[in-house]
């Protein structure tokens, strides 16, 4: 797998870009999302365990008579934090041999399946001249947009919830953040890839406040795919940085150094409380302290092996 992969915050939205009425509840009925057979049924990638803090303070809903946090798009999965009422974590599977270009809808809206008091559609974003933040997607508008026009259709309206969007300065989608997306995608939909992507926001205490929304400093991604030389599973984990282009847009927050990273995924469970089980011995870094790190200026820096 060579370097091609996209961390992307959509632009503001004007308001009539935000539904405020949810669709109705049953509409979900048919959502499968996030399959952990998906790359191969003899390499299970499960979507991640939560640690007692973090399951402690994920949104629930009951699905199919039971009590549970994932809650299922299409082609993805999402599980919420009600505390910062952002995305824990997006899960995402990817079929490059049946992606399928779909027009943007933009319609961002809740969703009913959760409290939407544990949901941001609108108090932080908006003009970022005004000193508000674009809504960043973190399962990317056009990964899960596979299979048929139908499906795919489905799929990209599906990537509009509240429930699968962080706060990012939309400087942040020009840079790393933007080019490992583009990367991924692009490396998957050449080689015609089955791969699975997991993303979410680092939730720090110590996160800057503004407009009353605590603004995640930094983003994870792990990428899971079998490598072309071995054929197992294998995995890469990155950690990219918005709190400069944050600190640019409200001069009055000081937030230290944060390099764009590519760490061990050993690393990204520590800053999330989230355990990927044996994706993390699967890492292309695995036996690497969790300190470990490669500083990236372009994808080219990645280690791929």
């Amino acid at each position: 797998m060579k370097p091609r992969f996209r961390f992307a915050a959509d632009a503001a939205l004007e308001p009539k870009r935000v539904r405020l009425t949810p669709d109705p509840i049953d509409t979900y009925d048919d959502r499968q999302g996030f399959d952990p057979l998906f790359i191969d049924p003899a390499m299970a990638v499960p979507l991640p365990r939560l640690a007692a803090t973090v399951a402690r303070d994920v949104a629930t809903h009951t699905w199919r008579g039971r009590k549970t946090h994932v809650l299922d798009y299409t082609h993805f999965s999402v599980a919420v934090s009600k505390s910062r009422r952002l995305p824990i974590y997006s899960a995402c599977n990817i079929d490059g041999a049946q992606a399928i270009d779909v027009p943007r809808t933009n319609i961002w809206k809740y969703d009913p399946r959760i409290d939407q008091k544990y949901q941001i559609l609108k108090e932080v974003y908006g003009d970022q001249k005004a000193g508000f933040f674009s809504r960043g997607h973190m399962t990317r508008r056009q990964d899960p947009n596979w299979g048929g026009k139908k499906t795919a259709r489905q799929a990209d309206a599906d990537t509009f919830h509240a429930t699968n969007a962080a706060p990012q300065v939309q400087g942040f989608n020009g840079g790393l953040w933007n080019e490992v997306e583009d990367y991924v995608l692009a490396n998957t939909q050449r080689d015609r890839m089955r791969i699975s992507v997991f993303t979410g926001p680092v939730f720090r205490a110590d996160d800057p406040v503004v407009h009353g929304i605590k603004i995640p400093r930094q983003f994870w991604k792990i990428v899971a795919f079998v490598h072309d030389e071995s054929g197992a599973l294998a995995a890469i984990a990155y950690l990219c940085s918005q709190a400069r282009a944050v600190a640019d847009l409200e001069p009055t927050f000081v937030f230290g150094e944060f390099q764009d990273q590519q760490r061990p995924i050993g690393a990204i469970q520590a800053l999330t409380g989230l355990t990927f089980g044996d994706l993390a011995q699967r890492d292309v870094l695995a036996g690497a302290d969790i300190e470990f790190a490669v500083a990236l200026k372009d994808v080219r820096d990645i280690m791929l092996v």
